[in-house]
């Protein structure tokens, strides 16, 4: 009893899968055929339409389109149709274009014979019973009555069949508005593509080039599974369908790459993720290559698995980079979330994982290139407003720099007048000494010359007296003394200015060297009756050159005791301050006149006979203070007319107050 009941139940089963198997055309005009059909796999392409009849076909059970991935398997499809409508013309439609071969059977109603139609983008446009971009074929089937129709598909593409049947009044209006949102979508690609190839031509931007190579690429892909460059660009050469097949994933992925690295300037971030994707893009490139080569031994299917992998490294990095705080990587990364779920499901539906409506269903993805098209253009925007901004704060700082090295160069062009300025007075100055030096030269060397010239000839003519010959000595020895100590300062200067004096500072005894000094000077001293007080303590040391400092004290004594009367003093003193030692040379003489107080210490300077009418040149003192100078030091005077004269100079206590000095 038991085992009639299951028999009875099993019958029924069965009878209600042959029936759901049936498609009843309805009024409407249009149905789906989805799983309502039934399917052999032919693993050697071999069987004909009298093998297939023969067989019992299996049912496919999923309500979606048959979808087999990539299988160069003949798969032969049969579907039955009774006609419920009032219509009895009907087009089969199979909505999915990248097919090779769609081979379409039906018993004729005339003469029982089998009609066979073509379609598929290995034969020209022109087979085909409707020149539409998928393969769409026509037939009749009386009202009332039931036909089987069989369909035989083999392409090296995906193997899908989405199949629709429809009244052909229904079919030109659906046709008619897919046709309009179609041509919105390319419209808007193509006027996006336009403007970001002006903005390249514009700005020379290499992102914004990668960009348009990008958007090309994306119309391409979607233009070629929809069917319509086969349609519309090459309708008559169908071998171009293989190259498009070939190398559109391969251009769409190393553009997009080029995109993405340069956007977000992967290698500075991620080397690691810029490394991966340039080896992503180069494998799908060699990949596309090799397709040309061996075509057709290797599969399309790998260009799906380089794309997926391709968007997953691309929503990777622009998360890594807007994780690095990088500002414009938020667009980017919400253009490729919404491309990569599209391109997502559209692939994996494509391998044949998931139902085929979803890669024959192309808003998914027209939506998700549209989202991305505008998320990055957002993206593009905002980096041209960050670019704009680092580029108007580049020319401020640029400016900034231009002004600034303006005024450095307005500075060392002053310097340098300035200095040929002073260079220049300093020329013309020398060049008026020089003068002065020459006539005191010719006066203060030819006299006492001629004036022993004379007295070696009255000498040799007897004519002189003894008493008279040394009064005449006498005089001669003051005039060769006082030209001896104008050769020795004359010297000491012009090496000073040819090739500079050489400094050796040291340790010296400043008292030991006024001492040494003043014994040199005995006999002007004695001659006048003048005293010196040596008021310098024992100790007292200063870091200078030793020759230099006798220099200094030599002349200072020889101007005190020309210009200080017969019985009058000098004295020396000194004192410490700030590292330093100062040490003055005070006379009781003349004094200097206010008249020619400002012309001490240079070339110009006025010399006048001192109480015996001795004279001088004035370069006793120059040389005093570019002595003082060179060890570091400093020098002046105070003088009061009638009363007499102090001169100071300054000198480094020690060696670190040398370089002190050097420092302020």
């Amino acid at each position: 009893m038991g085992r009639r009941i299951f028999l009875a139940i099993s019958l029924v089963l069965v009878s209600f899968q042959i029936f759901s198997q049936t498609i009843v055309l309805n009024k409407t005009g249009w149905i789906e055929v989805k799983g309502n059909l039934t399917h052999w796999r032919d693993e050697a392409r071999k069987l004909t339409l009298d093998e297939i009849r023969l067989l019992k076909l299996d049912s496919v059970a999923s309500d979606k389109a048959p979808n087999f991935g990539f299988d160069r398997a003949a798969h032969w499809f049969r579907i039955d149709v009774k006609n419920g409508s009032p219509f009895t013309e009907w087009q089969l439609e199979v909505a999915y274009a990248p097919l090779d071969h769609v081979d379409f059977y039906i018993l004729s109603d005339s003469s029982l014979a089998w009609t066979h139609k073509l379609a598929g983008d290995r034969y020209p446009i022109k087979v085909r019973d409707l020149w539409h971009r998928h393969p769409v074929f026509g037939f009749e089937i009386p009202q009332g009555q039931t036909k089987s129709i069989y369909l035989r598909v083999n392409t090296i593409s995906s193997v899908q069949l989405p199949v629709i049947l429809w009244n052909p009044s229904a079919f030109q209006t659906a046709t008619y508005n897919i046709q309009l949102i179609n041509g919105l979508f390319f419209g808007g690609m193509i006027l996006m593509l336009l403007y970001q190839l002006f903005l390249f031509i514009s700005m020379r931007d290499r992102v914004t080039f990668y960009y348009v190579l990008t958007l090309l690429s994306m119309v391409n892909i979607v233009a070629f599974f929809q069917g319509y460059t086969f349609l519309y660009v090459y309708p008559a050469h169908p071998a171009m369908n293989d190259i498009f097949a070939m190398f559109s994933g391969p251009v769409f992925v190393l553009s997009s790459t080029l995109l993405t690295r340069s956007f977000l300037n992967l290698k500075k971030f991620s080397p690691l993720l810029d490394k991966l994707m340039i080896a992503n893009m180069a494998l799908n490139v060699v990949a596309g290559l090799a397709m040309f080569i061996f075509f057709p031994h290797i599969s399309y299917e790998y260009h799906h698995y380089f794309i997926l992998i391709h968007c997953l490294l691309a929503l990777t990095s622009a998360g890594y980079c807007f994780h690095k705080n990088y500002r414009s990587a938020r667009y980017y990364l919400i253009a490729w979330i919404t491309l990569l779920i599209a391109t997502v499901f559209f692939t994996i539906s494509n391998l044949g994982f998931v139902p085929g409506y979803m890669s024959t269903n192309y808003s998914g993805l027209m939506i998700g290139c549209i989202l991305q098209m505008l998320f990055i253009a957002f993206a593009l925007g905002d980096r041209w407003n960050i670019l704009r901004r680092e580029n108007q704060l580049a020319k401020e700082l640029e400016l900034k720099r231009n002004q600034e090295e303006n005024e450095r160069l307005e500075r060392e062009v002053q310097l340098r007048i300035d200095e040929i300025q002073q260079k220049s007075e300093k020329l013309a100055e020398v060049n008026r000494v020089k003068d002065k030096l020459f006539s005191v030269v010719s006066h203060d060397i030819k006299g006492p010359l001629s004036s022993l010239q004379l007295a070696l000839s009255l000498l040799k003519s007897g004519d002189v007296s003894r008493e008279e010959f040394q009064h005449l000595t006498k005089a001669l020895e003051t005039r060769f003394s006082q030209t001896t100590e104008f050769i020795e300062n004359l010297l000491q200067w012009a090496t000073l200015q040819l090739k500079g004096e050489t400094y050796e500072p040291d340790y010296i005894d400043l008292s030991r060297i006024a001492e040494e000094t003043i014994t040199l000077m005995d006999s002007d001293l004695q001659r006048k009756d003048i005293k010196v007080k040596n008021n310098l303590h024992p100790s007292l040391q200063a870091y200078a050159d030793l020759n230099m400092i006798r220099s200094i004290l030599r002349n200072l004594l020889t101007n005190a005791i020309k210009f200080t009367g017969n019985g009058g003093t000098i004295t020396l003193n000194a004192m410490r301050t700030d590292r330093q030692v100062v040490l003055s040379v005070t006379d009781t003489g003349v004094g200097i006149l206010p008249a020619n107080q400002h012309r001490m210490f240079t070339l110009g300077s006025i010399t006048t006979p001192g109480t015996k009418q001795e004279k001088g040149t004035g370069l006793g003192l120059l040389l005093c203070k570019e002595f003082v100078e060179k060890n570091g030091g400093r020098i002046w005077f105070e003088s009061v007319e009638g009363r007499g004269t102090t001169f100071f100079f300054s000198l480094p206590e020690s060696q670190e107050g040398v370089q002190e000095i050097a420092s302020a």
